[in-house]
């Protein structure tokens, strides 16, 4: 039987034998109306610390849920190279996919940017911390991914450095390219890519810029496989 997990916005500090108050809207909502949990029913709390929970409830209602902690856990999903995504902002519902889907693939911070080409200016913050609790809860990870508020290229490339990789599809084939740190930042350009003069300033910054191959991908599809050929490598 499969044993729901669930996010705390708050560090959980109550020790293993000891019970603990739920009061977080959010989650007694879903326990309560969506999932109908019911005392005696096992779940497991992640806070962030890197540790997985198990608990299981004792008793629910509308607003408030009080569980038992039973365990303390290591959690083991959290991949082994860090990845900083700075994406330029693109459309609301691909932007969003992003974020749930890099977060499940280990992301563990989203700088949106604001460069020529990016599609809106603004986004949702609530709504995209919302969509990374639940990437977290479903995906097994134990972190709950950084989500800055948006920046403009320039300050973009000013926190680039030699960790740093553009995605580009003039840039040199991703084969060649070596993977020896720890963290990268990488950077994802809009839907028609990167300008010509956004391209000549990372390569006066000396930020690595390679390709994907020959095919033109959009720019969800290009932020989800760099994520994944930096991060699960």
């Amino acid at each position: 039987m499969k044993v729901h997990r669930f996010y705390l916005a708050e560090p959980l500090i109550t020790k293993v034998g000891q019970p603990v108050e739920i009061r977080d809207s959010r989650l007694v909502h879903q326990w309560h109306q969506v999932l109908r949990l019911q005392a005696g029913e096992r779940l497991v709390l992640i806070d962030g610390s890197g540790f997985d929970y198990p608990a299981q409830i004792i008793k629910i209602k509308k607003t408030q849920a009080t569980v038992m902690i039973t365990g303390k856990e290591k959690n083991s999903a959290e991949p082994k190279r860090g990845v900083t995504l700075f994406q330029s902002i693109i459309k609301k519902d691909n932007f969003e996919w992003i974020v749930q889907k890099g977060t499940e693939l280990g992301v563990s911070k989203f700088v949106p940017i604001i460069s020529e080409r990016s599609e809106k200016k603004s986004l949702n913050m609530e709504r995209l911390l919302v969509i990374a609790m639940e990437a977290v809860e479903q995906s097994g990870r134990s972190k709950l991914p950084i989500i800055d508020e948006p920046i403009h290229f320039a300050r973009a490339v000013e926190l680039s450095g030699p960790d740093s990789v553009v995605f580009d599809a003039s840039g040199s084939p991703f084969s060649t390219f070596n993977l020896k740190l720890s963290t990268y930042n990488l950077f994802i350009g809009p839907e028609g890519g990167w300008s010509e003069k956004e391209l000549e300033i990372f390569k006066n910054h000396k930020v690595a810029v390679v390709s994907l191959g020959l095919a033109t991908l959009r720019a969800e599809t290009a932020a989800i496989a760099a994520i994944s050929l930096i991060s699960l490598q």
